[in-house]
């Protein structure tokens, strides 16, 4: 008996039902249409465990004929609840068909939506469209085929929405369907809804951002912060059409539909509406010869992807900027004078200040919880900057420009907490937006803004509150980095500010020491490490190259003492390599060994210290280049071939001897990228 009622427990499903999904999960629909005709109560039964039903899963065969005729067979009664019937989070038929990619599946669900009502209907229920019915999560249909990027269908609902569809755009929480496309990064439906209804650019959620400021906070998807792709993709990149990613919203090529690139087959993205042509003729040729291209490698298709969304990005930031006018609301508070405190003579007693200035913060803090709480509402985010201040910080230059071209003024805009752009740029290390500004202008009066803590710009360089790591070799150049930042605000600054202390009453260069001491320490070990290993390398190289000068290919003369390959071109060869690799090896030695007897104070970090491992660096691999070339002449020298064979022989030795130097070259290459750096070649300060 307790097995009988276990079975009984664990058996949702009969056999009929289970039949009828196995059916459906191998796709053959003419066989799950089959099974569910015979007994039509079942189509509104639970099918699965997200409490679908069987008209639900007839959706996912985006085959309008199968839900037509599932549809069709259940009595009127029923079929106006199944249309309106929910899974387990409400989900109803409409809120299912935004999967599909035919339209017309939604079509269907409008054609019986027109039946009246059974008069067993719920109040509430006899007058609300389907485009209105929300599930859980306060979510319409519409919002759902805008939180999912499928345009297409979301167009299609649009048109049969009847009313004020705006009021369909909004969620319980205050996220806006527009941030939720966003969100997404479906920009093609973001521009269309904004296009729909502009009021949307100045919605804000429930923590009080704005959609611009939304997309203030994402750099990835414009091409200024986009990570690198490599040489042979950003060439691609910038030979790719630079039109065609507008949205087509012509009625008739829509309804067409024929497949190209702009038309996205991808089910879950659902961004499948064609994009416009470009106008002129060679345009037009450039744009095919890509699309084919694009079919047949997927690289490409991939590139050309990411381009359009960095072109959608760009023209929805366009689109929001003219609608975004919170640059206006700009704190200026008074001016604070210069701040230094000459009781603290030394800087050991202001470090001693500072951490007992931060004991008092935390106690402050401590007792003021409470009282924080309780007016976080009336003031929710006391540091919610404005999009050109979150796009600075983002180092997103697409949309500092807009905003700066289209209203001059909002450059001189500052913040609750008196931070202005130039501000944001210098924290947040953002070189782009920092060159921009420089050209500027209105650049100089930015750099005598104090902010509301005391900062002036050497502060903000000086922290490390928004550091992120670099892309750099090591810790040493990573600190190096740091130093030229510095150097690069101090140059710029006045003067005086040099002496200036912030609430906490340090000075910018006590700050820098304070907040970097933990690189210091970590970038003090990693080069003497890599000091004392190339070192140990570097005279390995030197000691196979000085006993190869004494050893000599094929021997000397017994009677005059002179090399028997004396009048070889190889052997010259042979002598001028084997001199180079000693000398360049001798002076990476040197190189290195004045690393490890060098003070390593933070300052030495700036420029002496890289150089030098830069410089061992490369005599090392030059040593190393050197040393395999001799290896090769001394080879050739001592199997003597015939003329045509010796040829031959030589390229297959050189080429054998530049095999591991390629390699070392390649995993070293960003070491050596830093030699050109020294001598100011690849960088502008």
């Amino acid at each position: 008996m307790e097995k009988e009622e276990e079975r009984e427990e664990m058996s949702m499903f009969d056999e009929t039902t289970i039949r009828a999904q196995r059916a459906a999960r191998s796709g053959n629909w003419r066989l799950f249409k089959r099974i569910l005709e015979e007994d039509t109560k079942r189509l509104l039964e639970p099918f699965d465990l997200f409490g679908n039903t069987a008209i639900h899963i007839a959706t996912r065969s985006n085959n309008p004929w199968l839900l037509h005729e599932l549809l069709e067979v259940l009595p009127a009664k029923d079929r106006w609840h199944a249309l309106r019937m929910g899974n387990c989070v409400n989900n109803t038929l409409l809120h299912e068909t935004i999967f599909c990619t035919r339209v017309e599946m939604a079509g269907v669900v409008f054609k019986f939506e027109k039946e009246a009502p059974p008069e067993d209907a719920p109040e509430e229920k006899k007058g609300l469209p389907l485009v209105e019915i929300i599930n859980d999560s306060g979510e319409t249909p519409l919002f759902r085929a805008a939180k999912l990027g499928m345009l297409k269908m979301l167009k299609y609902m649009a048109k049969h929405a009847q009313g004020d569809i705006p009021r369909l755009f909004v969620r319980f929480d205050k996220h806006s369907i527009l941030h939720a496309s966003i969100l997404g990064q479906f920009f093609d439906v973001a521009i269309w809804l904004l296009n729909m209804d502009e009021k949307l650019a100045q919605h804000r959620d429930m923590n009080g951002m704005t959609c611009l400021q939304l997309l203030s906070n994402m750099p990835l998807v414009f091409r200024s912060q986009a990570t690198s792709m490599g040489a042979v993709k950003n060439l691609i990149y910038y030979l790719l059409p630079e039109e065609g990613y507008e949205i087509d919203d012509d009625e008739e090529e829509e309804e067409n539909g024929s497949a190209d690139f702009g038309q996205r087959s991808d089910l879950e993205s659902g961004q499948q509406d064609k994009a416009k042509l470009p106008s002129s003729v060679l345009s037009r040729i450039n744009y095919a010869i890509w699309r084919t291209l694009a079919k047949e490698f997927n690289g490409i298709g991939r590139i050309w992807q990411r381009k359009k969304q960095h072109k959608l990005a760009e023209h929805l930031a366009e689109l929001l900027v003219q609608r975004d006018f919170s640059w206006q609301i700009s704190f200026h508070e008074n001016f604070q004078p210069l701040i230094v405190l000459p009781v603290l003579s030394s800087k050991s007693d202001r470090i001693k200040h500072i951490h007992h200035m931060k004991e008092m913060h935390k106690t402050i803090s401590h007792s003021r919880s409470y009282k924080l709480i309780t007016t976080a509402t009336s003031i929710p985010h006391s540091k919610n900057y404005t999009p050109l201040l979150m796009a600075a910080g983002s180092g997103i230059v697409e949309i500092v420009e807009k905003i700066i071209d289209k209203f001059p003024e909002a450059i001189c805009h500052v913040s609750q907490d008196e931070h202005n752009v130039l501000h944001m740029a210098v924290k947040h290390r953002q070189l782009k937006i920092f060159n921009m500004l420089k050209k500027h202008s209105a650049f100089k009066s930015l750099l005598f803004r104090i902010t509301a803590e005391g900062r002036t710009l050497l502060h903000q360089i000086s922290r490390m509150e928004f550091y992120v790591e670099q892309h750099l070799p090591g810790v040493a150049f990573q600190l190096q980095d740091e130093l030229r930042w510095y150097e690069r605000v101090r140059n710029i600054v006045p003067p005086h500010y040099l002496m200036h202390c912030d609430k906490d009453g340090l000075t910018a260069e006590d700050v820098l020491e304070m907040e970097h001491r933990e690189m210091h320490k970590e970038a003090k070990g990693w080069i003497k490490e890599t000091a004392q290993s190339c070192s140990t390398v570097a005279v390995l190289v030197a000691t196979v190259v000085f006993a190869a000068a004494y050893t000599i290919p094929g021997g000397t003369d017994q009677n005059n003492g002179t090399p028997v390959f004396l009048g070889s071109r190889i052997f010259l060869f042979f002598t001028a390599t084997d001199v180079v690799a000693l000398v360049s090896s001798l002076a990476s030695v040197v190189m290195f060994l004045s690393i490890l007897t060098s003070p390593f104070e933070l300052w030495d970090f700036r420029s002496s210290l890289p150089r030098k491992l830069s410089l061992g660096f490369a005599s090392l691999f030059f040593s190393l280049v050197c040393t395999m070339l001799t290896f090769s002449a001394t080879v050739l020298l001592t199997v003597r071939l015939e003329n045509q064979l010796q040829q031959w022989a030589s390229v297959l030795f050189f080429c054998a001897v530049f095999f591991p130097v390629a390699i070392f070259w390649r995993l070293q290459f960003p070491l050596y990228k830093m030699v050109l750096k020294e001598i100011n070649i690849l960088e502008v300060i």
